[in-house]
């Protein structure tokens, strides 16, 4: 960036950290402090401009993607995912991958993938304890993992599915980590042995590696038809000229759906527990309107399009509580963006959290209100929370449809109760932010409601 370029105006370097220790707070405090455009400093990366104005929103959503570079402003996220996934490309390569990448997760997909998400939720939750506080947050990832290891890897409980769950969750645990927190920065990425944070992560990913490697040669051998998980249809994709996605590419497609895709969606779904605590009135409608669906029957993808409140209710969670506050674009040139310059080299970041707590487009913003989803349909540009333009999360629909599987099974199964003394802040998990102390909970039996 030239020296003389002007940037907007923002904290210092000091106040920035607290973006780490909590993250609302300081983003609420630079809206207050610098408007709607302010720029975030952090030491060895570009200088971050955020934005909280729609029309940036829908400039950089339309904008040339040869400009506005995704996968540039997105590599710090991941340091396990890979060169290759669709995360970090950019242009042409990003635009081909993608096209090979959505039939996967198409709408219409989904109902295939109804069952391996009720199972997991049904299968867990009747573990949990009852009567007594524990964390919900690990419960939500735990089922996440488990529907990302049967309807995305197609792994069952064979010896190698074993191994890699094992292997799995002791990457997840570390990437979650206080200290995975920080493995995007490269001072961190030092292998200083078996017992270093780093050095262990490298050695579980080539553990995983070898178990996915023989996997991919198993099914290429065997063929793939019949199987309806993620990555069977990632072996038989082809591109234009007709070649398979090399191996490499597909590796680091099922580490970004791991990664991201398992941590963001768990951190969500306790999210939306945490909202439905503290409005007991919300989860009792939301249970009336579970119950008035299925019936006597089990939930299955009959149901699902039918639960509209619940719908609502994970919306209305996704506008107050985002799991992640910003997205961004790397600009390759000078661009105007909503009549404002901004010089090559910095990243525009649309800001999600205060994006969706805008007055004018949100009456009483900070007040939970599922019904303003069953009233209007809000635009794309002003509720964002999977991202947008030809860079919209891929899973979004896969995401949704779990949330809503998984909140349905909860509220069917389980009555959960606040924890006497809990309030939730945001704390960040891997890429996510999720509910301070796992966010704490007490369940009972249904029929145990006092």
């Amino acid at each position: 960036m030239p020296p003389s370029a002007t940037l907007p105006p923002g904290p210092n370097l000091f106040a920035t950290f607290d973006f780490v220790r909590n993250p609302f707070r300081f983003l609420d405090e630079c809206a207050r402090r610098y408007g709607d455009w302010f720029t975030v400093r952090v030491p060895g990366v570009s200088p971050f401009v955020f934005t909280s104005d729609p029309a940036a929103v829908r400039e950089v959503f339309l904008g040339d993607p040869d400009t506005l570079h995704a996968g540039d402003a997105n590599r710090p996220l991941g340091a396990f995912m890979g060169e290759k996934s669709s995360l970090f490309l950019d242009g042409a390569e990003h635009l081909s991958q993608r096209r090979l990448l959505l039939p996967a997760f198409h709408g219409e997909r989904m109902s295939a993938y109804a069952d391996t998400m009720r199972t997991a939720a049904a299968n867990a939750i009747p573990s949990w304890p009852l009567g007594q506080r524990f964390p919900i947050h690990p419960q939500m990832r735990a089922i996440t993992f488990e529907t990302i290891i049967r309807a995305v890897f197609g792994f069952q409980n064979d010896a190698a599915g074993a191994e890699l769950r094992a292997l799995m969750k002791q990457l997840f645990d570390l990437y979650s980590s206080r200290l995975g927190t920080l493995f995007s920065l490269p001072a961190m990425q030092i292998d200083a042995g078996r017992w270093s944070p780093w050095g262990r992560a490298v050695r579980l990913t080539r553990q995983i590696d070898s178990i996915l490697y023989a996997e991919f040669a198993r099914r290429r051998k065997e063929g793939v038809e019949g199987r309806a998980d993620i990555l069977s249809m990632l072996l038989a994709a082809r591109y234009e000229d007709g070649q398979p996605l090399p191996d490499a590419v597909i590796r680091d497609e099922m580490y970004t759906l791991m990664l991201a895709g398992h941590e963001t969606t768990a951190a969500t779904m306790a999210w939306v527990i945490n909202r439905m605590l503290t409005n007991p009135n919300v989860m009792e409608r939301a249970r009336a309107e579970v119950l008035s669906v299925l019936g006597d029957q089990q939930l299955d993808s009959s149901h699902v399009g039918k639960l509209k409140f619940v719908e609502a209710v994970i919306n209305e969670t996704m506008r107050l509580d985002p799991v992640v506050p910003n997205i961004g674009r790397g600009l390759t040139k000078p661009m105007t963006i909503a009549g404002r310059q901004l010089p090559a080299g910095v990243t525009i970041a649309p800001c999600i959290y205060l994006i969706h707590r805008r007055r004018e487009l949100w009456p009483n913003p900070d007040q939970f209100s599922p019904d303003r989803f069953l009233e209007t349909r809000p635009s794309p540009y002003t509720f964002l929370p999977f991202g947008g333009g030809p860079r919209r999360c891929l899973g979004a629909a896969f995401a949704s449809y779990q949330m809503k599987i998984v909140i349905v099974e909860i509220l069917s199964r389980v009555d959960l109760k606040p924890a006497e003394g809990y309030t939730a802040h945001a704390t960040r998990r891997g890429i996510a932010f999720a509910p301070s102390e796992g966010m704490p909970a007490i369940a009972k039996p249904i029929s145990a409601r006092e």
